[in-house]
């Protein structure tokens, strides 16, 4: 801070020489942050996957509670074996402690709620609402973030909350709620509840993220989360109906949806934050109504598209310097080439 002035004051001698020197500064911060989109979205490629195959699961007789127990079990060593192999090289600003234990079991417990409510709301609803529904996440972000803070959320975004629900009922009530079925209302709450715990278990799950690192935070919220799971399985007793095909989809779940997308999205975090982070997941339901509709013949009425377009809007508006032109360079940031000084 101390030298600023007098860079300011030889401004006519030095900036021939300081300027190559700032212009690589700010080639080196923007790269990060690029670099960061890209690998958010690229996780939220994957992620939305999951729901679609977790239908093919569904279809084998495979009940949810073997799919997540599956999905936890083989994911767990994959976690493990990326830290062995890549975790040193970023491992946060401190070796894991026995305290990251005690706080990993309360994440990851969080993180099994989500998944618990999520693939049950799949397996009674179409994916593609309960995709929508699962995306008012990040407006669940910033009222988590305004409450943390103590400090009550701007007119702006309390605007743009009541928009995205509004958005949210066109999709599940378009002919009226009086034509919704109490299936439809109860799935959508499965989705609503995994919004919400998915929602905390991020926003307060980032701290340590950057603490411990991003993928020592992704196998210890996994191993957690599968321990729940173990545990859930052992008191309720549900059957799990396992099958070869079953278990294939399963895996690929587990590799493709879980352990991949989660490295790249916890690293995406400590990079850029969660609040950004979950933004990013704009495009996530757009992927997966194309894959529904691609190869589940899922289609939405055209009010639940207008639903969808407002949910979506909606959203990204919770952003305070949201524009239609800023939603576009922000998602085409990871595609476009930084400047060379």
């Amino acid at each position: 801070m101390t030298s600023q002035p007098h860079a300011d004051a030889d401004a006519p001698t030095a900036s021939a020489q300081s300027s190559p020197v700032n212009t690589q500064k700010s080639a080196n911060a923007e790269k990060p942050v690029g670099s960061a989109l890209t690998i958010v979205l690229l996780a939220t490629v994957a992620l939305a996957m999951k729901g679609l195959l977790a239908k093919f699961v569904y279809a084998t007789g495979m009940t949810v509670d073997g799919l997540l127990l599956l999905r936890f079990l083989i994911a767990m060593p994959f976690f493990w074996l990326g830290v062995m192999l890549f975790g040193k090289q970023r491992p946060g600003d401190r070796k894991m402690q026995p305290v990251d234990l005690a706080w990993g079991a309360l994440y990851g417990g969080l993180f099994f709620l989500a998944s618990l409510f999520d693939f049950t709301a799949v397996s009674l609803i179409d994916v593609t609402v309960s995709r929508i529904v699962l995306f008012t996440f990040p407006a669940v972000v910033m009222i988590l973030e305004a409450l943390h803070k103590r400090r009550f959320p701007p007119f702006r975004q309390v605007v743009c909350f009541v928009v995205t629900y509004i958005g949210l009922m066109l999709v599940l009530a378009p002919g009226g709620f009086d034509m919704v079925s109490g299936g439809l209302w109860y799935g959508a709450a499965w989705a609503f509840g995994s919004a919400l715990t998915y929602a905390c278990y991020l926003y307060f799950g980032q701290r340590m993220i950057k603490t411990i690192g991003s993928m020592h935070f992704a196998a210890l919220i996994n191993t957690m989360a599968g321990l729940s799971m173990v545990l859930y399985e052992l008191v309720v007793q549900k059957p799990l109906n396992l099958n070869p095909a079953g278990i294939a989809w399963t895996a690929g779940i587990s590799i493709f949806c879980t352990v991949i997308p989660f490295f790249l999205l916890y690293e995406g975090i400590r990079r850029i934050g969660a609040t950004q982070a979950s933004l990013i997941s704009l495009s996530g339901p757009a992927m997966t109504f194309f894959a529904a509709w691609l190869f589940l013949g899922e289609i939405l009425t055209v009010p639940q598209m207008i639903g969808f377009a407002v949910v979506t809007l909606g959203v990204a508006s919770l952003k305070n310097s949201f524009s239609l032109a800023g939603l576009g360079r922000l998602l085409a940031r990871p595609f476009t080439p930084s400047t060379k000084p």
